[in-house]
């Protein structure tokens, strides 16, 4: 018998025998060589799907899940996470499998449905309550304090900013592993180096470090370079959007960076779309998700140990708002007055509330003081809004008030 018989017996017998859902063998190249799928899981392959890259079969917006995919083929490490797509949810794994006898490794991906929401913050419904009561109170103020293109006219002082751009740009310089480190290593260097001939001996030690603090330095160096692309750049073409698609980016995105919140104990909740899942709004959609991935590390970075972070999607008349809620580390964030736009110094180049440099945040992209700052240009790019406000509405039991980012959008036909 031959080793694809055996296998096509082995998983024709394994797979109805499981729990009701969808399973995939994969090969090392990614190809499907077998599928199964229950008569009530919704997630439906059929025959014609065998020998066909398993990429080809996921929504390209699900680039996250593509790519962990990948690196679970490439490490063997199993990795499993919920997905949500138009109509239903799918707890999906990802995990090394193999057959006796058999050199070849295989990959085993199970789909299974969520047929009940077993997170009973899920829905969100007394936090979008609480915002909601809060913001309509302050309805028409919030409209006329946060109109961007208003603000970026020259409402708010620029001088706090002036006074403070280059010491936060030594910070974010010297402050850590990096540039200010690779030259204090590298004087180090000259002192412990010894002559051996034409040739100078280092310690061990020293030359790690040097090479550490290099691949720091190198990264702030691009971070500089794509920010300038950026800044420089002019607005992208946007394409519409829907609005299920954005909270499936968002979805991903916290699978992306769920490896992060153990560093704080930290938790994202993400509201459900009770409507409107067909809504649509013009963006671009690859920077979109820079803009978000930003935002979500910026409420992981600046919000205390054990905290939760909110997602909030919510609808005013023909606009669209996507808010981000955390709870205030840093007391320092009480110094702006909302009412006269200060809060506008958070986004200008360098610019930072406190003088810490955390470098846990390994998948932050801009560094430097520079992520606010993207996230506005690449926002005022799709012609969307941003605004940022403390909120006192009381969703957090041991805090009195949040931090919350709000994205607008205008809804399209």
């Amino acid at each position: 018998m031959s080793t694809d018989d055996a296998i096509k017996i082995f998983t024709g017998s394994l797979f109805p025998s499981l729990p009701s859902g969808t399973y995939i063998l994969l090969s090392q190249t990614g190809e499907i060589v077998e599928t199964y799928t229950s008569a009530t899981n919704p997630w439906e392959l059929g025959p014609s799907a065998i020998g066909k890259p398993i990429e080809e079969l996921i929504p390209q917006t699900y680039v996250n899940l593509r790519e962990t995919i990948a690196k679970v083929i490439e490490t063997g490490i199993p990795f499993a996470c919920s997905y949500s797509f138009s109509n239903f949810q799918l707890y999906i794994k990802v995990a090394p499998c193999t057959f006796p006898n058999e050199p070849q490794k295989f990959f085993l991906i199970s789909a299974l449905e969520i047929t009940e929401e077993t997170d009973p913050l899920a829905n969100l419904s007394q936090v979008e309550k609480a915002v909601v009561q809060y913001e309509e109170n302050l309805h028409k103020e919030i409209i006329k304090i946060f109109n961007w293109r208003h603000e970026i006219e020259g409402k708010g002082s620029h001088k706090d900013w002036m006074e403070k751009a280059l010491p936060n740009l030594n910070t974010s310089l010297m402050q850590g592993s990096g540039l200010g480190a690779l030259v204090t290593t590298v004087g180090s260097l000259i002192r412990k180096a010894k002559k051996e001939g034409d040739h100078y001996e280092v310690p061990a030690a020293i030359f790690e470090l040097i090479e550490d603090n290099f691949r720091s330095t190198k990264k702030l160096v691009q971070t500089l370079a794509e920010a300038q692309v950026v800044f420089e750049g002019s607005a992208n073409a946007t394409e519409p959007v829907q609005l299920k698609d954005l909270h499936s980016m968002i979805q991903e995105e916290v699978s992306y960076l769920s490896d992060m919140t153990i560093i704080k104990n930290q938790r994202f909740h993400i509201s459900n779309l009770q409507n409107g899942q067909e809504n649509k709004f013009n963006c671009h959609f690859k920077l979109l998700r820079t803009a978000i991935r930003e935002l979500l590390i910026n409420a992981m970075k600046y919000g205390p140990d054990n905290s939760s972070i909110y997602i909030l999607f919510m609808r005013a008349g023909e606009k669209l708002s996507l808010k981000i809620l955390n709870s205030p580390m840093d007391p320092s964030i009480h110094q702006f007055d909302f009412k006269k736009s200060e809060e506008i110094i958070l986004f200008q180049p360098f610019y930072r509330v406190n003088r810490y440099v955390d470098e846990r945040y390994s998948k932050e992209e801009f560094g430097l003081g520079l992520g606010l700052p993207i996230v506005k240009k690449i926002l005022e790019d799709m012609n969307a809004k941003i605004y940022f406000n403390v909120l006192d509405s009381n969703i957090y039991k041991d805090k009195s008030s949040e931090v919350s980012v709000t994205l607008e959008f205008d809804i399209v036909p």
